[in-house]
């Protein structure tokens, strides 16, 4: 025991120091104003992107990558460690918190700096910036996510083997906890946005279950006669249990409604009167308005990408199967959720067809990293290849694309040819998926029930994307990148 308690001691003390370089090294703790995570990432929104010391960081045997884009460091320390070191740089950042004169005097400079460097933006920075900020809202629900994917998956296999009996209590149950999760998700939406704005974090939870709330479509009347028919615990995401983008507009009103009002009313009444007005005034505007308008302009939307899809057909695949992995290095694969879960929410659909394309891109990528770990000669390399690989078939791609890929350069091309035959395919057979969220081999859980024709043309567009990315990958990269010793030193 005083062995196994040393040992533990141990892991905490080395995580705390890595926790306290990575602060260090990115400007120090009053240069990071917010501290998340997603599955891999260590996502910093610093004050003044310049005093990030990327070469240092780089040399960190933990950091499997890392960028800069709009003010936020995202650093790749893998789903192991990333939680851990997650903690101890908030606790850090708590601690550094304390006013201090001095302390005072080097946040004024950063503000400062960080005005000048970022006081005026490009357009394009500033949709950049946008979906970013949509992106951190999702990000740290990922864990719910996951697991409601899991169980929709799991509701869908006992639906395919006949087990969705109304009378079925475990059935029910699955379905209670699954319907919950989704809107709690939307609460969790809610208080993130009010938070990353500096209203009242609870306010916006508030405003997430007003948008999710069963009685919100009949209240507003746009519930449907399909929808009104269909059974509560046989569709968890039924109605507007996807109201994210309803549920972040409604908050950001509610959050500057606030703002306004603590600025203008005396001090004795800013705290009641405030938290009472904002919200009546953006609840309301939130039902009447904006959750009208947010449902139509989805559902249209939705319609839209179904033509698409239903028109184009491969091609429509092609094109995003081959630039997915882009959008998840830029970190905004994330925001894509939105549009899956109206999708699904759709009394019309019902279905999803984007995450059939959105799978093959990530098990392209680890086709592309198993090439690398054939082709390679490099102990150290091949270490880091296959169990990233592995991981990518599973539908965690930031350790292969950011560990191998990326740094190699063509492995990615490779790996974006795989994406795109994978999705030219599974879209030219209408492939979809009765929920989001999963990839890759769990992904096979939520293609099930739509038939068994639906299973085998998805597992054929897996292993097309796999066999695709190996071999773009071997010609376009092996004898040219990475057969010879040493390549790992030089990444």
């Amino acid at each position: 025991m005083p062995q196994d308690k040393q040992r533990v001691t141990q892991v905490r003390g080395s995580v705390k120091e890595l926790a306290a370089r990575l602060v260090g090294l990115s400007g120090g703790a009053e240069n990071i104003m917010e501290c998340t995570h997603c599955t891999t990432r260590l996502r910093l929104r610093l004050r003044n992107s310049d005093l990030v010391d990327k070469e240092r960081l780089n040399e960190i045997s933990e950091v499997q990558g890392l960028f800069v884009r709009t003010g936020q460091l995202q650093i790749i320390l893998g789903p192991e460690a990333v939680v851990k070191v997650t903690r101890q740089v908030n606790g850090l950042l708590e601690a550094a918190a304390t006013p201090t004169p001095q302390r005072q005097e080097a946040r004024s400079g950063f503000e400062a700096s960080s005005s000048k460097k970022y006081g005026t933006f490009s357009l394009l920075s500033r949709l950049l910036e946008a979906v970013q900020f949509f992106s951190d809202v999702v990000v740290p629900v990922i864990p719910l996510f996951v697991g409601t994917g899991l169980l929709l998956g799991l509701l869908g296999l006992m639906g395919a083997m006949g087990w969705d009996d109304p009378g079925n209590v475990g059935f029910r149950a699955l379905s209670l906890l699954t319907g919950s999760a989704f809107q709690l998700m939307a609460v969790l939406f809610g208080y993130h946005t009010a938070k990353r704005f500096g209203g009242t974090p609870v306010l916006g939870a508030a405003m997430g279950l007003i948008m999710t709330h069963p009685d919100f479509l009949e209240l507003t009347g746009l519930v449907t006669e399909k929808a009104s028919m269909r059974v509560p615990f046989m569709a968890p995401q039924f109605e507007h249990q996807g109201a994210l983008i309803p549920t972040i507009l409604s908050t950001l009103l509610l959050t500057f409604i606030e703002k306004g009002l603590r600025r203008r009313l005396p001090s004795w009444g800013a705290f009641p009167l405030a938290s009472f007005i904002s919200f009546a005034m953006a609840g309301g505007i939130a039902v009447l308005i904006i959750g009208p308008i947010a449902f139509r302009l989805g559902g249209a939307l939705g319609g839209w990408l179904e033509q698409l899809f239903a028109s184009s057909g491969a091609l429509f695949g092609l094109l995003l199967g081959g630039i997915y992995s882009s959008i998840v290095i830029a970190g905004l694969h994330h925001g894509i959720q939105a549009v899956e879960a109206g999708l699904i929410s759709n009394p019309d659909i019902g279905v999803n067809f984007l995450l059939p394309i959105w799978s093959m891109a990530n098990v392209a990528q680890a086709g592309a990293g198993l090439a690398v770990y054939v082709g390679t000669r490099d102990t150290a390399l091949r270490k880091v290849a296959l169990p990233a690989s592995i991981t990518a078939l599973f539908g965690i791609t930031e350790p292969i694309v950011y560990g191998v890929n990326l740094k190699l350069g063509r492995p990615f091309l490779g790996a974006a040819a795989g994406g795109a035959v994978g999705g030219a395919y599974v879209a030219f057979h209408k492939v979809v998926s009765n929920s989001f969220g999963l990839t890759g081999i769990p992904m096979t859980a939520f293609v099930v029930q739509p038939g068994p024709m639906n299973l085998i043309h998805y597992l054929t567009g897996f292993l097309l994307a796999l066999i695709t990315a190996f071999c773009a990958t071997w010609l376009l990269g092996t004898k040219q990148t990475f057969m010879h010793e040493g390549i790992a030193k030089r990444l």
